[in-house]
């Protein structure tokens, strides 16, 4: 496994891997299903992470609540 990659799996560790979550859900899909799927997270991964670093609001990892500081109120009335 040397040359395995999470980023480009090669066909043969493609149909392994669908092949598998096939028979574990009894579902019949393909590996565009993955890679869209993929790409959705990616997107919005991309859109959280540039909100929650340019726009001053963070998140409390204990609670899972959203913070934003008093002039970040202040700027936005």
């Amino acid at each position: 496994m040397n040359d395995y990659t999470l980023k480009d799996p090669t066909v043969l560790g493609r149909e392994y891997m669908v092949d598998k979550f096939n028979r574990a859900f009894n579902l019949n899909i393909n590996y565009a299903f993955f890679k869209n799927k993929l790409d959705d997270f990616k997107k919005a991964y991309k859109k959280w992470k540039f909100l929650m670093t340019s726009t001053g609001i963070t998140v409390d990892p204990e609670t899972s609540k959203m913070y934003a500081s008093d002039e970040w109120w202040e700027a936005r009335e």
